[in-house]
């Protein structure tokens, strides 16, 4: 009997050390995530931002807590983007305001944070370059970013132009040239936007090292169709591959 216990005493100590070390390791693998939240006033009261932000509370507490096998950012910030004048700088909330918190918790705190806005802009330039600024000040530096946005993603544009050079200058404006050489996997992912505005940011943003990926408006209403019909695994499989998916390429 004493031999059986020291046997097994043995197993435990040599496998258990193992998967401690193994899952350690998992947990150290630094990557980082932004989310940028539009707060121009022609944007945040519309349905698309506040379904948005409802589903960012979920997105964000199945991130912490790696439900579904989704991947937990060592740092997380979430800002907003957009202003009353250009280059206004927003502010950027820490992991720390949503670790621990309840999906309805983050809701709320989303809401009070960015909900009220009703800024004249939305200036992308300036939220990428804050990322640009948190990423070195915090030392993330080549750690795989990715950057979640919720927004229609329209470019400064009078409405109704339908000139495709005038398009074609107003979403080459978008500089996105801060974020090439953070890391060698960066990536931008627009949430809510038109096939339209998709294919201008994939054609028409001047980059060659960022991926850019985009979820049209139609497709991000089907999440909470899979949270109602799956559960939460099913929307973190839905979430896997719809947003989370490996970029390979910007997608032309």
């Amino acid at each position: 009997m004493n031999r059986l216990i020291y046997i097994v005493l043995i197993f435990l100590t040599t496998f258990g050390c193992n998967d401690i070390k193994l899952e350690s390791k998992k947990k150290t693998v630094k990557n980082t995530m932004f989310i940028g939240i539009d707060v121009s006033g022609s944007y945040t009261g519309t349905t698309s931002f506040r379904d948005g932000i409802s589903f960012l509370s979920h997105y964000i507490h199945y991130h912490l807590l790696q439900t579904g096998g989704l991947t937990r950012p060592t740092d997380l910030y979430v800002g907003g983007i957009g202003g009353n004048d250009k280059e206004d700088p927003q502010a950027f909330y820490p992991i720390h305001d949503f670790d621990g918190r309840s999906i309805e918790q983050i809701k709320d705190k989303l809401m009070k944070e960015f909900g009220k806005q009703k800024d004249n802009l939305t200036d992308f330039n300036e939220f990428f370059a804050r990322v640009k600024t948190i990423t070195k000040q915090k030392n993330l530096v080549l750690s795989p970013i990715s950057i979640v946005l919720l927004t229609d993603g329209v470019a400064e544009i009078a409405a109704g132009v339908k000139d495709k050079k005038i398009i074609k200058q107003a979403y080459s404006k978008i500089d996105v040239s801060p974020l090439e050489y953070l890391s060698n996997d960066v990536s931008i992912r627009l949430l809510y936007v038109s096939p339209s505005v998709g294919s201008h940011w994939r054609s028409y943003v001047p980059t060659t090292r960022i991926k850019i990926w985009t979820v049209e408006s139609e497709v991000m209403k089907g999440w909470a169709d899979q949270l109602r019909l799956k559960g939460k695994e099913g929307l973190c499989r839905w979430i896997r591959d719809n947003v989370d998916l490996r970029i390979m390429s910007r997608g032309h």
